[in-house]
């Protein structure tokens, strides 16, 4: 196992290539969000970006394994309130939006200012980025909660392909940190159709969206669920863009194709919230774990990491063909 480090280039930023052996390896680039960008194993690549790395980093699109960081998916609107603090996601440039013009995806999908070490240990090959929030002026404007972020990706071979292991850990500061974070990926497990993937989920309790992909909630504030259902089948005329409250005690779930590529995403109990996502006639399928459900921190339902201490939560995505 070893690393190749590819520096920094006009229209491409600095780029880690973590080589576990001759056609296989995977890369991160830290400035599109501590991604993931590609795992390949023997000429095959198993996530999806959807335009060239060059391309990509001039948008704000998403694609491959990217930290979506204070929160995933979209808030109900720009005004982020907890415990008497209080601010208007209107004045942050450059904010990601969705179609309706909601807050989409958090703060760090092209942040690249990340303190990174890298390293092996054995038959394993590690990068790390850490940010110190209060030491960046623009995150603090945007969200002003001290904290330390830290972002760790492990590789290791495995019988038939590679193994990746992410640790997400947030230490408070001087106050309370609200967080609904999460991760996007993209994972494409060979040639196929849609149709003929196949999806394995354990049972799962869906929420009610709207017609904005926002969470219903009674009354009460309380979100409406549907009855538990398991997704597993194959994808055929199916479409995925929905929000679960997944098993207590962590979860598996996975994709595969037709050929024998297969794709395991495996996360703790620190991840009870899933989003399905896999639309028409897409070659992958996204199992996205998130903190807490979408617009907790329009909605007062984000986890809260309390002042002076540390949070961490860990997946592991096994690819093999």
């Amino acid at each position: 196992m070893r690393f190749e480090r590819c520096p920094a280039e006009p229209g491409n930023p600095e780029r880690f290539q973590l080589i576990a052996a001759p056609g296989r390896g995977a890369m991160v680039v830290p400035a599109a969000g501590m991604n993931l960008v590609s795992v390949g194993i023997d000429g095959r690549e198993m996530l999806r970006l959807p335009i060239a790395l060059e391309e990509f980093m001039s948008t704000q699109k998403t694609g491959g394994v990217p930290l979506l960081h204070p929160w995933a998916n979209r808030l109900r609107g720009d005004i982020v309130e907890h415990a008497g603090v209080s601010v208007d996601l209107a004045a942050v440039p450059g904010l990601k939006r969705d179609g309706n013009g909601l807050p989409m995806h958090g703060l760090l999908l092209r942040f690249d200012a990340w303190e990174l070490d890298h390293g092996t240990d054995g038959d394993e090959a590690w990068i790390e980025g850490r940010i110190d929030w209060p030491s960046f002026p623009g995150l603090m404007a945007a969200f002003p909660f001290p904290h330390r972020l830290r972002i760790r990706w492990t590789l290791r071979s495995i019988a038939g392909g590679l193994q990746a292991t992410c640790i997400h850990e947030v230490e408070a500061r001087e106050i309370a940190v609200p967080l609904a974070a999460g991760w996007h990926p993209y994972l494409a497990p060979g040639p196929g159709s849609h149709a003929a993937l196949q999806v394995e989920t354990p049972t799962l309790r869906p929420v009610a969206l709207d017609d904005q992909g926002l969470p219903c909630r009674d009354d009460a504030g309380d979100l409406i669920f549907g009855d538990p259902i398991d997704q597993s089948g194959p994808l055929g005329s199916r479409q995925f863009d929905d929000l679960h409250r997944a098993p207590d005690g962590g979860w598996k779930c996975a994709i595969s194709s037709p050929d024998g590529g297969r794709i395991e995403f495996e996360a703790d109990s620190n991840w009870p919230w899933l989003q399905l996502y896999s639309p028409r006639d897409a070659d992958f399928m996204c199992f996205e774990p998130m903190l807490a459900p979408t617009a907790a921190l329009s909605d007062g339902a984000a986890l809260v990491v309390a002042a002076g201490t540390v949070f961490q939560a860990s997946f592991t995505i096994r690819f093999t063909v």
